[in-house]
């Protein structure tokens, strides 16, 4: 049956034009079967070259699973695949495609490209929305600057005491009457709800909590403020003044809606514009009812006042287009277990702040307490330039975070540059506050010089605690905070009463300190128990101890010289201790990329 060779070759190579892979010695007749056109190109040979398959001996089991093939469509010979008329040698071998080795697909570890972008973008963005959030906090100590003197100046001393007492009064006051609301709204509006309409009635809900709580509050100070003037301020002649406070009072509450929403919403420039907006509307209205009008103590407490309805008239009307009146008790219920807890944690912070202020003046001297409440501000700086603007921004953040899986790991980024960046402002600030305190105040006040480096440690150590409640927050257990401000309060109250009377101003500064660095211990240990997270609380301390002394060997080194030399002396070591930190943080980050690739 076979022709000759010339022919077997012919068959050969048009069958290699195919690319098909063939052993030269299986041929079959061509006039044996009947083959398509479309199936074998016309050849001038008689022979059809049929391939032999030598499968490999594996079992079905162990072959991989192939994905997204493209398949080729083709009419099959019209006979049948066993003819009995036929020997096994005499049939068609198929045609199949040949499978091609399929490398195993690894998923990605957890450091992979698409995770670190993840990471970055939530950085980027907490850090854009404290950015602008910077420029809203900065702005109040700026009005403040420019009102405190025209005050001053205007108000009779008496006149301007009892304003700084009620405006204290206001302070706690409104944080009593606002009963947490403000933090628990980002709970229940960022975590607990998912739907816009859920959303929405979280925020109606929050209005009608408000308003019924402040105006029954409004109205018992109204007609108590006569007996509450003789009690609180012993001067019958301020009740006027104290009706205006508790209208402030009330306006102030009906802002929290405002601002809480448009943070929870992450709208970071209208939330700065509303502030500057309040910010200057009350430096207006101040300058107008005191200075031209000269209606006292009533016409500075009117300019907050106006300051506080501005925002109320331009943000209202979208809170009632969209939300409406909806009030629902689940929703009300959940807001109250959050944020009762936090009244009793703000009583908690409104005395560990102003205790030492009182003791001082007690057991010390009144030009003691001037002196340490002129360095208490100063070395405050810090949390109005850094803790603000990132408390108004992570509430929102920590719980948009807390969602994903790999919170913990973002978390713990957020702290790692967050507390470099406390550190190198608590050591940047507090050079400059130095500088501020040597050129702009009285010799008399130079003294408490050393006071501000403490209180700015003492406010790093509080901007770390607000971290390490994050566990607790998220597992809605804040009536811990509760515990440990509470803790820390009567704390400081004892360290007063020791130091206070054997070293004065430093002695309520060293009591402060120690106080809050209790404060984040506790924090610390306690929300590792509920919601752990690697906060790498040991490079923070040697960072911390590192720094502290870099501070020292800068006053040791710059004294004697004169104050350019001085200053030189200070701001290179600083310039080396930021470059430090940056360098062991970036080591930090390339090692933890290194580790993953190598396992």
């Amino acid at each position: 049956m076979l022709s000759s060779p010339n022919k077997r070759n012919n068959a050969v190579c048009d069958a290699q034009k195919l690319g098909v892979e063939v052993h030269k010695s299986q041929f079959i007749p061509k006039d044996a079967i009947q083959v398509q056109r479309n199936f074998w190109d016309d050849t001038a040979s008689d022979f059809v070259v049929t391939p032999r398959l030598n499968l490999p001996t594996k079992g079905i089991d162990q072959w991989a699973t192939l994905v997204n093939l493209e398949a080729m469509y083709s009419l099959l010979p019209a006979f049948s695949f066993f003819d009995e008329d036929m020997s096994i040698d005499l049939l068609t071998t198929l045609i199949m495609p040949k499978v091609q080795s399929v490398k195993k697909v690894v998923a990605p570890p957890a450091t992979s490209k698409t995770a670190i972008e993840g990471y970055k973008t939530q950085m980027e963005k907490l850090l854009k929305t404290s950015g602008v959030y910077v420029l809203a906090s900065l702005a109040s100590p700026l009005v403040s600057l420019i009102m405190a003197p025209f005050l001053t100046r205007t108000l009779s001393h008496e006149d301007y005491g009892v304003l700084a007492v009620l405006n204290t009064a206001i302070a706690l006051l409104a944080g009593l009457t606002q009963l947490g609301l403000g933090s628990a709204f980002f709970r229940s509006y960022n975590y607990d709800y998912e739907t816009k309409k859920d959303r929405l009635s979280v925020l109606s809900t929050t209005v009608w909590l408000l308003m019924l709580i402040a105006v029954p509050t409004l109205l018992v100070t109204v007609l108590t403020a006569p007996w509450l003037t003789t009690e609180l301020l012993a001067s019958p002649s301020s009740t006027n003044a104290l009706k205006v406070g508790a209208l402030v009072v009330f306006l102030q509450n009906l802002t929290v809606p405002c601002f809480s929403w448009l943070r929870a919403e992450s709208r970071a420039g209208y939330f700065a514009t509303l502030s500057i907006a309040n910010l200057l509307v009350n430096l207006a209205t101040t300058l107008l009812f005191v200075g031209l009008f000269h209606m006292g103590v009533g016409g500075s407490l009117l300019g907050t006042g106006c300051g506080y309805a501005v925002i109320i008239v331009c943000v209202y009307p979208f809170i009632l287009f969209k939300a409406g009146f909806t009030f629902r008790r689940d929703i009300a219920k959940g807001l109250l277990s959050f944020g009762l807890p936090n009244v009793t944690n703000f009583i908690s912070v409104w005395v560990l702040q102003l205790s030492d202020r009182y003791l001082l003046s007690h057991f010390g001297s009144l030009t003691q307490t001037a002196s340490y409440a002129v360095a208490y501000s100063l070395g405050g700086i810090l949390s109005v330039v850094v803790l603000s603007p990132f408390s108004l921004a992570w509430p929102s953040a920590m719980f948009a975070i807390a969602k994903r899986d790999d919170a913990p790991y973002i978390f713990q980024l957020v702290f790692r540059w967050y507390t470099v960046v406390l550190l190198i402002t608590a050591f940047g600030l507090s050079f400059v506050c130095t500088v501020v305190l040597n050129l702009f105040f009285p010799t008399n006040y130079q003294s408490a010089a050393l006071i501000i480096p403490i209180i700015a440690l003492s406010t790093l150590f509080y901007g770390v605690y607000s971290l390490f409640t994050t566990g607790i927050s998220i597992q809605k257990k804040t009536w811990y905070a509760v515990i440990f401000t509470t803790v820390s309060a009567l704390s400081n109250i004892g360290f007063n009463l020791v130091l206070i009377p054997l070293y004065g101003a430093m002695g309520a500064a060293l009591s402060t300190l120690l106080a809050y660095v209790l404060l984040a211990l506790v924090a610390y240990i306690v929300n590792q128990r509920f919601y752990s997270i690697p906060f790498e609380v040991g490079k923070f301390t040697l960072a911390l101890l590192v720094g502290v002394g870099f501070y020292l060997g800068s006053i040791i080194l710059a004294r004697g010289q004169n104050i350019y030399v001085g200053w030189g002396i200070t701001l290179a070591l600083l310039l080396l201790y930021s470059l430090c930190l940056l360098l062991f943080v970036g080591h930090t980050l390339l090692l933890k990329k290194i580790r993953p690739l190598r396992k």
